[in-house]
């Protein structure tokens, strides 16, 4: 009961101080970064609580990876910051994993294999988002700027467990990208 009073609390005040209009205001940040989980793993919360509708976040996960494998927004390494080509993009999209195995007949080896499979739109859980975040004073609503998203892909252990997310690529909505540091 305690959690139910508690999400209410914060969407109600959530709804009064934020809007995604188009009114700027002040600059509060030039970047912000954090994570968005699609497709929550909790089952006991709200449909809507880190959770897009099925139609609605296949929609959103096709519309960011067509965007990026066919140039319609400039693509980027997440740890380099390099600006990436359509081969590069591609590769992205096939992932190699190394799994240690157990033979099923005495003696019971292990043995290491390549397991090669191209990405699958069901993959992409999380989306992390970099924007900026204006404050307009004189009504209090915030807006923001979506400077660019990355999909991430959990990885997980051989034996099954969740080790993280693991990033593809930056797609960026502005020109100046990456932004210089300060």
């Amino acid at each position: 009961m305690k959690k139910l009073t508690f999400i209410f609390l914060l969407i109600t005040t959530g709804t009064l101080l934020i809007s995604c209009g188009s009114g700027k205001g002040e600059l509060l940040t030039e970047r912000i970064q954090y994570d968005v989980t699609l497709k929550s793993p909790e089952t006991d919360l709200a449909w809507w609580v880190q959770n897009l509708e099925g139609p609605k976040r296949e929609k959103l996960v096709q519309a960011v990876i067509t965007s990026a494998r066919e140039g319609k927004v400039k693509v980027y390494d997440v740890m380099t910051n390099k600006q990436l080509s359509a081969g590069e993009i591609l590769e992205r999209g096939t992932r190699t994993e190394l799994l240690t195995l157990q033979r099923p007949f005495e003696p019971y080896e292990n043995y290491d294999t390549v397991i090669k499979r191209d990405l699958q739109l069901s993959d992409i859980s999380r989306l992390r988002f970099l924007e900026e975040w204006y404050l307009n004073h004189d009504n209090g609503k915030i807006t923001k700027k979506v400077i660019a998203v990355c999909p991430l892909v959990e990885s997980y252990t051989e034996t099954g467990e969740l080790r993280g997310y693991q990033p593809l690529f930056w797609l960026s909505f502005v020109r100046r990208f990456p932004l210089s540091g300060k």
